[in-house]
């Protein structure tokens, strides 16, 4: 399947810091909560991995999830795959709070039946895809243990990975940490593009998909984001050749 597709250097890119703060205006301006913002964001992944592996129907799905908001949405994503007939499975790094948005939506699946767990347990080269939702923007480097094992694991397969927001280990503002970061072969990168994004081999063909974030929220990068959401609401970022 193709996606609309706009050069790269036609796009700005959004900071980690910035994407901190418009997720905060998001709830206190628009009223618009993190839970709903994971919802299309695990809807967008389902349907990218959907289209991007020709149909997920009896393929095995498996998803790795950190403790953190990009895990809960790879848990989102693992449950409508689920309805789309994957057959998913789900490692995870347990959310010590029962309670956060993560832990929920391990609930959730758990709740449907898909077996969770703990990672690096469960991820192997019998998957047909990975989805990798153990880290978002907000990592620190270097990583702390179990990260790099889990990571090792994924590479480990040799399966497609598609990585929601960034691979797994890469600094999202720099590129740092690329050499030992997850091994992409699709980013599906929400909101808005990320500077480390650009050149970085690992993170596969990089798609912007559209959650829902307004505008408004985006400053001097609004109008830009404007015209990529424009060509769609999952568009391809390629290199000029």
């Amino acid at each position: 399947m193709s996606w609309p597709a706009v050069l790269r250097d036609q796009v700005g890119s959004v900071s980690s810091a910035a994407l901190r703060r418009a997720d905060a205006e998001a709830a206190s301006t628009f009223g618009i909560e993190p839970l709903q913002l994971m919802e299309v964001a695990g809807w967008q992944v389902a349907r990218f991995v959907d289209a991007f592996l020709d149909g997920i129907q009896n393929k095995r799905v498996t998803v790795v999830a950190g403790s953190g908001n990009n895990g809960g949405d790879a848990l989102v994503a693992a449950r409508f795959l689920l309805q789309r007939g994957a057959i998913v499975n789900a490692s995870i790094v347990p959310s010590r709070d029962a309670n956060s948005l993560a832990g929920r939506h391990a609930l959730t699946i758990r709740c449907l039946g898909i077996p969770i767990t703990e990672a690096p347990q469960g991820i192997g080269a019998s998957a047909d895809v990975l989805i990798d939702g153990l880290f978002g923007t907000g990592i620190r480097l270097p990583l702390r243990d179990p990260a790099p094992a889990i990571i090792a694991a994924m590479n480990a397969t040799g399966r497609p990975i598609v990585a929601i927001d960034v691979p797994s280990g890469m600094d999202a503002d720099t590129g740092m940490g690329a050499n030992t970061a997850v091994r992409a072969a699709a980013t599906v990168t929400l909101a808005a593009p990320k500077a480390g994004l650009a050149g970085a081999s690992n993170a596969g063909r990089v798609f912007v998909a559209d959650i829902g974030m307004p505008l408004a929220l985006f400053g001097s990068e609004r109008d830009k984001l404007a015209a990529l959401y424009a060509l769609g609401d999952l568009v391809e970022l390629v290199n000029s050749s």
